[in-house]
């Protein structure tokens, strides 16, 4: 008698090589010709691609697939998960984007024209709903199981490494990877499809919403150092989050019966300081770097026909820089151009006061920054601050 064929690893990775190699032949260009609904027949494949291996070996689908009704404690973890890892997102997000700007501009500018293609609710029945059945049927149901014989943690990674790799996009890699761990983890320790399920629901709907009146930027606006910092403070919480996430995920009983060990709290609490620290360090290297220009023109009256101020300065690193330039004049017009050796202008102002933060690509060479006046009436008053830094 034919011996049935029982969960394992390899089978798990033989299927999800078959669905990235139906995405890349079937999805992808249903998505290029349809949009967004081109999506939601990719989901239908994906949830079919999780599905129909399962029936076809003949496995219990309840054991595959479990669903159970999750305690009041279990939906307070996956809100302490969800905003654990959105803290994690938006730190990794904003890594990324110091290093690739344009790069992960241009994949938000994507994401936009697909969330602004059809009326909100179908967007989010289609980018929100949808995925979180079909994906989580596919990655947490019918690929995770047959890594049970695999250790826990060992898992937990393999399949966030999956969910990275799953998505074709080495600019959001390392977030859905994050996100793959967080969705595996709750999984193994609660086994009930529904959360994970919610949780991804729940990430992929703020999305959509937080997207709703936003436009495509046609320049990407680069982070600083100082940026990250800030983000790797935020994220220092994180660890911490996901500790206390992970007790609520258990009920009360095993959580008497298994109290949280110290080794627990301590790689918790110094991941948290870790991040902390170098988010302090990178605030102090952004506040240490001195501006490449940094300037103040200060005059108690412009008379008429006052010749410009002109001061020349160099660029040595080719990079984003940021513009800060303040303004506060009395009757009187002032021009403010920053202008290459070649005379070409890169950025220019033109009012009475005035603030603006400018973010400019420059390259190597010489520049000049310059103020022109035009008085339009007597006692004009004029004080000028320019900060010009790398980004």
């Amino acid at each position: 008698m034919k011996q049935p064929v029982r969960p394992r690893v390899g089978l798990g990775i033989l299927v999800f090589i078959m669905v990235i190699a139906l995405t890349l032949v079937v999805a992808v260009p249903l998505q290029l010709s349809l949009g967004i609904w081109g999506l939601a027949l990719t989901e239908l494949l994906l949830l079919a691609s999780g599905l129909l291996p399962a029936l076809l070996l003949k496995w219990d689908i309840k054991e595959v697939f479990p669903f159970k009704k999750p305690s009041l404690g279990q939906l307070l973890a996956v809100l302490v998960f969800l905003f654990g890892s959105y803290l994690a997102v938006v730190a990794l997000s904003a890594i990324t984007f110091y290093l690739f700007p344009q790069d992960l501009t241009d994949v938000s500018n994507a994401f936009l024209d697909l969330y602004h293609s059809a009326p909100l609710p179908i967007t989010l029945f289609i980018v929100a709903v949808m995925p979180a059945v079909c994906e989580e049927v596919l990655h947490r149901g019918f690929i995770l199981h047959n890594f049970q014989r695999v250790g826990k943690w060992p898992t937990v990674f393999a399949l966030g490494l999956i969910f990275g790799i799953f998505h074709l996009d080495p600019f959001r890699f390392s977030t859905t990877m994050i996100l793959g761990i967080i969705l595996t983890y709750i999984m193994i320790e609660t086994r009930n499809l529904w959360l994970p399920i919610l949780f991804h629901f729940l990430n992929n709907g703020f999305s959509v919403l937080s997207s709703a009146g936003t436009q495509p930027s046609a320049e990407a606006v680069p982070f600083s150092l100082a940026t990250i910092g800030v983000s790797l403070g935020l994220v220092a919480a994180a660890p911490l989050l996901f500790l206390w996430g992970s007790r609520f995920l258990k009920s009360r009983e095993e959580r008497r019966l298994n109290p949280l060990g110290k080794g627990a709290k301590v790689v918790a609490l110094g991941l948290s300081l870790a991040l902390l620290a170098g988010g302090i360090a990178l605030i102090a290297i952004d506040a240490g770097q001195p501006p490449v220009l940094e300037i103040r023109i200060s005059y108690g009256e412009v008379t008429a026909g006052a010749p410009p101020d002109v001061l020349s300065f160099t660029i040595e690193k080719e990079g984003n820089y940021h513009l800060d330039l303040k303004v506060q004049g009395s009757n009187l017009i002032t021009t403010c151009t920053i202008t290459r050796e070649t005379g070409e202008v890169v950025q220019g102002f033109s009012g009475v006061a005035f603030s603006t933060d400018a973010y400019l690509y420059l390259e190597p060479g010489k520049y000049t920054f310059s103020a022109s006046y035009r008085v339009e009436a007597p006692d004009s008053t004029l004080v000028i601050e320019v900060s010009l830094k790398l980004y």
